[in-house]
């Protein structure tokens, strides 16, 4: 069978080469039949050959090719300036996919192809990838990283598939901690499991238990300061400070939060969207943002812009002087203050 893997994640790459080396049977014997080439420096001609060889001891080999497509286009040139030697190994590799050799396995491994290129869309009667693909002679698998919307699904999965049960705010919360890092996505879960010893992961698991959750208690204090509980932002203030968390960074991130809010309330009054639209726009992801999206309706853009002056004379005085947790108190009390009634 012929494949190509475009895009890859490095994780899902593992993944699926993985499987097809699994498909050689025993792993003693499958290292004797697998064949890794750099693109670079190999040619048509080497390709043919490796695709050709008898299997050893086994039903069938499998040849791995990375970059060598790309390498390929890059040297056929342009229409006015084409290079006829790329261009007859060109055809030389596409009429050797076409017909389909028996017995092995090739797989193209490659970052980007360009769709309107001869190599995709065929040259001089040559089938190119597309028709290739088309006519099932060749599988193309798009195996890139999920984006954010499609993040917490691919959580969501890969727990079913290993049989763990996992609330769906754990699954945003993990998505929005660890973000697009496959294999610490898989680590992280697995420590969950762990964790979990059976029941249902939590968000109060995800919480407790994975890196970066000191965003999410930055936004319960802003969430509070957004509602002006004084209460709960002291306590949320409070868990901050038993985690250790240094005044100076609570500071910078309550003032990266407020910053994050008036991106939103700007972008939004001037064009709404989800918050995987307004992430786009701002450049932000979409978990802060959904909750700034919520947070600022509480706002005005004059009154962030005037906390935002607070958190600027909050950052003076902690540096010249000022006790910091002190510092943070008052400014905490101060946001929370009551709106005072026309």
């Amino acid at each position: 069978m012929l494949y190509l893997f475009l895009a890859p994640d490095e994780y899902l790459l593992g993944q699926r080469l993985g499987q097809l080396k699994q498909a050689l049977g025993d792993a003693e014997m499958a290292s004797l039949n697998l064949t890794e080439l750099d693109g670079a420096r190999v040619t048509a001609a080497d390709i043919i050959y490796h695709l050709g060889a008898m299997p050893f001891l086994a039903a069938r080999r499998l040849i791995i090719a990375r970059g060598y497509l790309a390498n390929l286009e890059s040297r056929l040139g342009t229409a006015k300036s084409p290079n006829r030697a790329a261009q007859d190994e060109a055809r030389q590799v596409l009429t050797c996919l076409a017909d389909q050799p028996a017995g092995n396995d090739l797989v193209f491994v490659e970052e980007k192809l360009d769709k309107r290129r001869a190599l995709w869309r065929g040259m001089d009667g040559t089938a190119g990838i597309e028709q290739l693909s088309r006519d099932g002679l060749l599988a193309v698998e798009d195996i890139a990283t999920p984006d954010a919307r499609q993040l917490p699904g691919w959580i969501a999965k890969t727990a079913r598939q290993e049989g763990i049960a996992i609330e769906g705010r754990a699954v945003q919360m993990l998505a929005a901690y660890v973000g697009p890092d496959l294999r610490c996505l898989r680590m992280e879960i697995e420590k969950l499991r762990t964790y979990a010893a059976g029941r249902s992961i939590t968000a109060a698991d995800v919480q407790l238990l994975v890196s970066d959750s000191g965003e999410a208690l930055i936004w319960d204090l802003t969430d509070a300061i957004g509602l002006r509980d004084g209460r709960k932002a002291m306590r949320a203030l409070s868990t901050l400070r038993r985690n250790d968390a240094n005044p100076f960074y609570l500071l910078t991130m309550i003032t990266r939060q407020y910053r994050i809010m008036i991106k939103v309330k700007d972008e939004t009054a001037r064009m709404s969207g989800n918050e995987f639209d307004v992430a786009g726009r701002v450049g932000e992801s979409p978990f802060p943002v959904k909750k700034a999206m919520a947070q600022s309706r509480n706002y005005s853009l004059v009154q962030l812009e005037a906390i935002m002056d607070r958190l600027l004379t909050a950052d003076v005085g902690m540096k010249t002087g000022a006790d910091p947790a002190t510092e943070l108190d008052i400014l905490v009390a101060e946001l929370t203050r009551p709106r005072k009634r026309n």
